[in-house]
């Protein structure tokens, strides 16, 4: 009879935490998709796409109450950055897809003509004789592509260093296995192009290139900052936190940033709904940073000029790259505060949440970085699996499927705050 008694309890209760997950991942992926809609922009600085992601989770900060540091939840900061408007190739009047066959270095100026192009092995860089005539021919106004090489090789970086040196004269292309583009705060003198190996002919010999750039020295953009207030120490917080910004667009390029980083905001933003709805003991802050991709900029400016005070900053727990976890989670700072990560894994190993959770040391590579060079602890999560889209137009809605691993990570990150408590 005890038997059949709990059982009875169990399945309402199981019901009904199927039901809650159910609801969060279908939200998730939606947020997913409105971040990574055209509208958006890439949520870069093309067509202000930043602002509009900002405007967008200030208001879902609004629906659900969150209360405001300030007049609003926006906490604006300056950043300088170097925007590709347009770009066009024509390769033997073939004309190139922008983002899938080529890039354009972010830091590039604005350039345009009409030039002839030549081929450059790896072993050709390797003479002394060949390398002074293409420095010469570049001089001249010919466009040379450069063969993948070994980075490895010293003489062939140095040799590629001298020649990077001239991209102020014309272009320099140079063919990559794999495309991956960044943001620059900054707009050099020279021109740079990775094009795919596969697209380019190596009997090619003539070019075509249009890019028009736009250096802009002071930008506002922002953090969103929200939070609930804590029952019996609210002037203490933990901070959960991930950016929103992405790379925006190249040209015609989107780069939609599904997984990185709308997955985090959309996690963000279901944990905001949750401890909205079950208040803990400290208060939890809610931030999502700009100016992440351009070097951390978002989370700098918060530490430099903190709305909450640092030492009033229990814990900072940051999200990026939320969109798988079939292989588990990496938990950056990790090894760093072991008793921590002993707590983390242990709620993981009762709940059986992710399939493993394994830990890195200090890294500046997300925006925990300068709360724990501050003295905060921080944790910086990320989900790992066979998702591999990075910094390339594919990773978007279309091909990011949030599922079960979010969920998963959900319950983890939610227990883990309220344990912290």
């Amino acid at each position: 009879m005890l038997r059949l008694i709990r059982y009875i309890l169990v399945i309402p209760f199981t019901f009904s935490t199927f039901l809650v997950l159910s609801q969060n991942v279908t939200q998730a992926n939606e947020t997913v998709q409105i971040l990574c809609s055209d509208e958006f922009a890439g949520r870069g600085y093309v067509d202000s796409g930043d602002r509009v992601a900002a405007n967008y989770i200030a208001k879902q900060f609004k629906s659900l109450s969150l209360k405001s540091f300030e007049k609003g939840y926006e906490q604006p900061f300056d950043l300088s950055v170097n925007n590709i408007n347009s770009t066009k190739l024509l390769l033997d009047n073939k004309q190139l897809k922008p983002g899938f066959d080529y890039l354009v270095a972010p830091n590039s100026p604005t350039i345009s003509g009409d030039y002839q192009v030549f081929y450059i092995s790896q072993k050709m860089l390797y003479s002394n004789r060949i390398v002074k005539k293409v420095c010469k021919a570049i001089k001249r106004g010919y466009v040379p592509v450069i063969s993948r090489f070994d980075k490895k090789d010293q003489a062939l970086k140095n040799t590629i260093s001298e020649i990077q040196k001239l991209s102020d004269k014309g272009p320099i292309i140079f063919l990559k296995d794999k495309l991956t583009w960044s943001v620059s705060t900054t707009q050099s003198k020279g021109v740079e192009i990775w094009m795919l190996d596969s697209v380019f002919n190596r009997f090619s010999k003539d070019i075509r290139i249009n890019i028009t750039s736009t250096y802009i020295s002071s930008y506002e953009s922002n953090n969103v900052v929200g939070y609930v207030e804590g029952i019996e120490y609210p002037d203490s917080f933990i901070i959960l936190c991930g950016h929103y910004d992405h790379l925006g667009k190249m040209g015609d390029a989107i780069f939609y940033g599904a997984n990185d980083n709308a997955s985090g905001i959309a996690m963000l933003l279901d944990l905001a709904s949750y401890f909205s709805e079950h208040p803990q003991k400290y208060s939890v802050a809610f931030i999502a940073f700009g100016g992440e991709e351009l070097g951390l900029l978002g989370s700098l400016n918060y530490v430099r000029n903190p709305l909450i005070p640092l030492n009033r900053t229990k814990f900072v727990f940051n999200m990026d790259l939320m969109g798988d976890g079939s292989k588990g989670a990496t938990i950056v700072n990790g090894k760093i505060y072991k008793s921590y990560f002993e707590q983390l894994t242990k709620i993981n190993s009762e709940g059986s949440y992710l399939p493993a959770i394994r830990s890195r040391g200090k890294a500046a590579n997300s925006d925990h970085y300068f709360f724990s060079e501050a003295g905060v602890p921080s944790f910086f999560i990320y989900l790992m699996g066979d998702y591999d889209f990075y910094h390339i137009p594919q990773d978007n809605a279309r091909n990011l499927k949030l599922g079960e691993f979010y969920n998963q990570s959900f319950l983890l990150i939610s227990k883990f705050i309220t344990e912290l408590n």
